[in-house]
């Protein structure tokens, strides 16, 4: 919705404006100041200076954390510590996807890199935990695997009990 308002105002105006727009200035009021700023510039005419104010009373805060990245990342401070010793999250293919003739020659399902960004951990998930069966969880994306997994983990990081 966002993006949708801000092309309708870039189609109306002619303006580029930031993707960001609506976040930037969350307040119809501040939304018309800047476009308004934006058009008409500042007093002397020169374009106006845009500024971002702070903002005390964010109604946002980030209670938990839970992440699953390459590089056998599984928390954020994991993340962290990848991040700040300069580790590289590359790694080679994993064993238990099946994916063993991909590095055989041929030229049919062949891959030409040997390694790449993988979580190794997203065949490990625990179905029964979920109360999914072990057949459901076959069939379920990876992706969904890993979102109850992370999403478990955030809300456990948060200190709230997730029964």
């Amino acid at each position: 919705t966002a993006v949708e308002l801000r092309n309708r105002l870039t189609a109306e105006t002619g303006l580029a404006l930031p993707s960001t727009l609506v976040f930037d200035h969350p307040t119809p009021a501040a939304l018309v100041a800047f476009i308004r700023q934006t058009v008409l510039g500042a007093a002397d005419g020169s374009p106006a200076e845009r500024r971002v104010a702070a903002v005390d009373d964010d109604p946002i805060v980030i209670v938990g954390m839970g992440c699953r990245l390459p590089g056998g990342v599984g928390s954020p401070d994991e993340f962290w510590q990848l991040l700040s010793t300069g580790r590289d999250g590359i790694s080679d293919f994993p064993l238990d996807r099946g994916w063993d003739n991909l590095l055989d020659g041929g030229l049919s399902d062949t891959s030409f890199v040997r390694s790449g960004g993988f979580v190794y951990d997203a065949g490990e998930f625990d179905a029964e935990f979920f109360g999914i069966s072990p057949r459901e969880a076959l069939a379920m994306d990876p992706q969904q695997r890993l979102l109850l997994e992370t999403s478990w983990e955030a809300v456990e990081s948060a200190g709230i009990d997730p029964t």
